[in-house]
């Protein structure tokens, strides 16, 4: 598992990958994404929103990392709305601002309550 690192993408595969597993499901809240990046949520858009299946895989270190570190922010994964037990991360494309989408308060959720 040291050699290893975890990888997320909205893209078709991961370089350096052996096994994919896709992940859907999961529930956007403070901003909207379209499988490219994160959007701002518009006045008519509903403060919860489902994203596009990622798929995610333990890759090599080594590995380039499927986006750049600038162009990502780390969401939080949280079991339910409430916010009161966090799963995991999830790397999401974010176009660069990442300062933008802490002050939306953007997470992930498995399920909305």
């Amino acid at each position: 598992m040291d050699s290893l690192k975890f990888a997320c993408t909205w893209k078709s595969s991961i370089q350096g990958a052996n096994v994919l597993v896709k992940i859907g499901g999961l529930q956007l809240e403070g901003c909207t994404f379209d499988g490219s990046q994160l959007l701002e949520n518009q006045r008519d858009y509903p403060s919860v929103s489902a994203i596009p299946p990622c798929l995610v895989s333990w890759i090599p270190k080594d590995s380039p990392d499927p986006y750049g570190l600038e162009e990502t922010i780390s969401l939080a994964i949280y079991y339910s709305s409430t916010r009161d037990r966090i799963v995991t991360r999830l790397d999401v494309p974010c176009g660069g601002n990442v300062d933008q989408w802490l002050q939306t308060g953007a997470a992930l959720f498995l399920k909305n309550e």
